[in-house]
């Protein structure tokens, strides 16, 4: 094994260490205090950022190459789109066959409509251009904690010693797994049971990791993590959400920890990067 492969195999290691000591300390402090859980919530989805820094200083490595340039602007729109068209593939089939209907009201009543000065219920139209405009910076802010991170650093860093379904398998199945103690608590997801839930939200983190990998590496921007990020969690953790039926299998099929949104998810990013890629998941890109 060459020094090169060490360095960053042991940038690696460093990296998980500190992000899952930051994020036991996080969840203990969010499971007692529970006057702090807000403050909490925002602050482990900022350790991912703190923990690549931490890791980048700790080896004397560069911070701005975590891919701070905006790159190529068409890679900026895949990461904006390609969580849309996964939510209109996976909520849009079971709309159409009827195992779940689709839900107005919910969304004609966003106090994201109310908050522009607009009296509820609004239009469909109106209550979701208000949420889009509204909750996207704030969630891009949230999202770009956990991109520094995984987008910035981790992705990156995989990429340069393993092949693209590797780094995506590793990034996402531990993406998945720093959210399992929330899922676990009742803190995070949709109430499903943890059969359910927790395979179902490591295929939606895995295929969400697949997305991420080949733009983050073919855009060399780590924006695009955090795009990609704050879309998946608008759309499909939000609005596609918020317009299907509650109540019955629903979440057991299409919320994030929903078993068939994740299989689809999955499906959908391996052959889209295949196709990016030229087929090429087996090696990295170079």
């Amino acid at each position: 094994m060459g020094d090169v492969k060490k360095n960053i195999l042991k940038q690696i290691f460093t990296f998980l260490i500190i992000t899952s000591i930051l994020t036991i300390g996080t969840y203990f402090l969010m499971f007692n205090s529970p006057k702090l859980e807000n403050v909490m919530v925002m602050l482990m989805m900022w350790t991912p950022a703190i923990s690549a820094i931490l890791t980048t200083l700790i080896y004397k490595d560069k911070i701005r190459n975590f891919g701070w340039k905006l790159g190529k602007f068409k890679f900026l729109v895949y990461a904006f789109v390609l969580p849309i068209v996964v939510a209109f593939i996976a909520y849009g089939s079971l709309w159409i066959t009827g195992i779940t209907e689709i839900f107005t009201e919910g969304v004609m009543n966003y106090k994201w409509a109310k908050m522009l000065g607009f009296e509820l219920p609004v239009p469909l139209i109106v209550g979701l251009l208000s949420k889009i405009l509204l909750a996207f910076p704030l969630i891009l802010f949230v999202a770009l904690g956990e991109e520094i991170g995984w987008s910035g650093f981790l992705t990156p860093k995989l990429s340069k010693i393993s092949s693209v379904t590797v780094t995506s398998l590793i990034v996402g199945g531990f993406f998945a797994i720093w959210h399992f103690p929330a899922i676990i608590s009742g803190i995070y997801g949709y109430g499903t049971p943890l059969w359910i839930s927790l395979p179902g939200f490591t295929l939606v983190a895995i295929g969400l990791a697949f997305l991420r990998t080949v733009l983050r590496l073919k855009s060399g921007s780590l924006w695009t993590g955090a795009i990609l990020h704050t879309s998946h969690n608008l759309f499909l953790m939000g609005i596609f959400h918020d317009l299907t039926v509650k109540g019955g299998y629903a979440d057991y099929l299409v919320s994030e920890t929903g078993v068939f949104l994740g299989a689809v998810y999955l499906i959908f990013a391996i052959l889209y990067c295949k196709k990016l890629t030229k087929n090429k998941l087996s090696a990295p890109i170079k």
